[in-house]
């Protein structure tokens, strides 16, 4: 089930996307109409299922047909593995910012990280060593980066 909240900040329409997007989401009814410019932020979307993978790509892509300008912010890596795995998952929408897994080498912790996509050039593309929050360990990359970051490409 996912819990949508909206704020208008100007000209922007920020909508916050929490829970699971499964068959269940209608996403016309719980979002409704949007003009102009919306963020939509993801970083509590835990889950994604291939019917709400259906319905987030009909409704995303019937905004970028009327003209909303649609940009995603703190997406959560259940998001980016579908941006990665469907070229047209965000409809048109421009991918802003991600969550990126890394793993103590210490204590084993789990943690997560936000970046800009535009800071993430796949030119020199390295990222920052981070330190455990918990241990102050080295924290590492927790996935495969030609995969996790491909969509950075096209």
């Amino acid at each position: 089930m996912i819990k949508v909240s909206k704020e208008q900040k100007g000209d922007v329409l920020i909508i916050k996307l929490a829970g699971s997007i499964d068959e269940t989401v209608n996403f016309d009814q719980t979002v409704g109409a949007v003009q102009g410019e919306v963020h939509v932020n993801t970083k509590e979307v835990v889950r994604i299922n291939s019917v709400g993978v259906k319905s987030w790509i009909k409704y995303f892509q019937q905004l970028h047909t009327k003209g909303v300008k649609v940009h995603f912010v703190e997406c959560s890596t259940s998001i980016v593995e579908q941006v990665n795995l469907i070229s047209n998952f965000t409809g048109g929408g421009e991918v802003d910012s991600i969550y990126v897994p890394f793993a103590c080498s210490n204590c084993n912790a789990e943690l997560i990280a936000l970046f800009r996509t535009a800071d993430l050039d796949r030119n020199d593309f390295k990222l920052p060593e981070l330190k455990c929050t918990k241990c102050g360990g080295k924290a590492v990359f927790d996935d495969i980066e030609e995969e996790y970051f491909a969509f950075l490409d096209r």
